[in-house]
């Protein structure tokens, strides 16, 4: 790791090593995709897409924060170490289902998490109302 506060040398002459980032289906809020980010530190932050990403970064380690931006928070956080003197690195992350859960970031396909708090919420917003109704209409005979 380059040691904290010090900003890796880059500059137009500094040899660079390309990163694939290979996102999957951003957290949905309001029917709307949040924005996802890639930060290596030192400053350097990328947006990412859903699919692959490109990104160009100075031979060294990095502890890589990939999370969501939900308003002024970060959410789906996760984080993974990775070398890049040895040459070109393809890492993936799946943010989770929803904003309450940590994404998870690999150097394999990852999935989703976060599904099953996803159906319980869904679940329990439709079943407590209409056992609301039920017992009321018992109760009203």
């Amino acid at each position: 790791m380059h040691s904290p506060g010090a900003r890796p040398p880059f500059g137009p002459t500094t040899p660079v090593s390309p990163i694939v980032i290979e996102a999957s289906t951003p957290i949905k809020a309001r029917a709307r995709p949040l924005p996802m980010v890639a930060d290596f530190g030192y400053g350097l932050q990328y947006p990412l897409a859903q699919g692959r990403n490109r990104v160009l970064l100075p031979p060294g380690r990095y502890r890589v924060l990939l999370y969501s931006q939900y308003t002024w928070w970060q959410v789906g956080k996760a984080r993974l170490d990775i070398d890049t003197t040895q040459g070109p690195i393809v890492f993936f992350y799946a943010p989770p289902y929803t904003i309450y859960s940590t994404g998870a970031a690999g150097f394999s396909p990852q999935q989703r998490p976060g599904r099953s708090a996803m159906l319980a919420v869904i679940a329990a917003a439709v079943l407590v109302p209409l056992l609301l109704v039920g017992l009321s209409v018992l109760l009203a005979r």
